[in-house]
């Protein structure tokens, strides 16, 4: 059971926020996640802990909910309170402490998608909440890992996901490490350690399964397809195509019909 009590995203506090369940805030009693946009102040180990944006905690019910922004700065959060029996959320190994997911947008979404669900649901029992609880607790699980120690983790996955959207943009080894202010060699030895793959095996396997999309579901012609997919030679299209499909654009084309 999941009865989602508030929910909200991107709400941002121009003059500040403090928020404390000790001085009388709503909330002691139930399970509260937030998700921050901005730096913040939380009480950890009876301290006060300043942690970096995009930190998310899963706070439980009774224990004390402190946080704040930094002085005389604003403040913007997700943050979910709500009421639960379900055993992922009441096992979930790290609570009542911030940590930094691998992928705060994916997190972020989530947030969004919760809100949404829960303005237009009010049955504690509604099997999509419950879904959407589940896909956002399992990724923040899967956010524990090794990969968070990786230097660079969030804005490498920033680009990666920019690159898979939009293959066809002129992607080269020069612009994308100016984007993380780093230079060539380090880039491509950071990005490879990180994903297996170097930028560019990256770029041209997301080109070709994007022009294989197209060759399936479309009518265009190979070289309106090697066009789109970012590709300035035809022939330059069909021979990376068949180098890595292995059969030609028009085969693969005839064999999907």
């Amino acid at each position: 059971m999941i009865d989602v009590l508030y929910s909200g995203y991107s709400y941002q506090h121009d003059d500040g926020l403090v928020y404390d369940t000790d001085l009388g805030r709503a909330g002691f009693d139930s399970y509260q996640l937030l998700f921050t946009h901005t730096p913040a102040l939380f009480w950890v180990d009876n301290m006060l802990r300043k942690y970096p944006a995009r930190s998310v905690i899963l706070f439980t019910p009774g224990h004390r909910k402190y946080y704040s922004s930094l002085p005389n700065e604003p403040y913007k959060n997700d943050w979910i309170r709500f009421d639960t029996d379900e055993d992922f959320i009441e096992n979930f190994p790290i609570v009542n402490v911030p940590f930094s997911p691998a992928d705060p947008e994916f997190v972020h979404n989530l947030f969004k998608l919760i809100a949404w669900e829960s303005n237009a649901v009010k049955e504690p029992n509604d099997p999509e909440m419950l879904c959407l609880f589940k896909v956002l607790f399992a990724k923040m699980s899967d956010d524990n890992v090794d990969l968070l120690s990786k230097p660079y983790y969030h804005e490498l996955i920033s680009l990666r996901r920019d690159m898979m959207l939009h293959p066809e943009y002129e992607w080269n080894v020069e612009g994308m490490a100016a984007r993380l202010n780093l230079g060539r060699t380090r880039f491509q030895n950071i990005y490879k350690d990180t994903f297996g793959i170097s930028p560019i095996d990256d770029v041209i396997n997301a080109r070709i399964s994007l022009a294989k999309d197209r060759l399936k579901y479309t009518s265009r012609s190979i070289a309106e397809v090697a066009e789109f997919c970012g590709y300035k030679s035809t022939e330059h299209f069909c021979r990376q195509f068949l180098k890595i499909v292995g059969v030609s654009p028009s085969k693969f084309r005839h064999q999907g019909q």
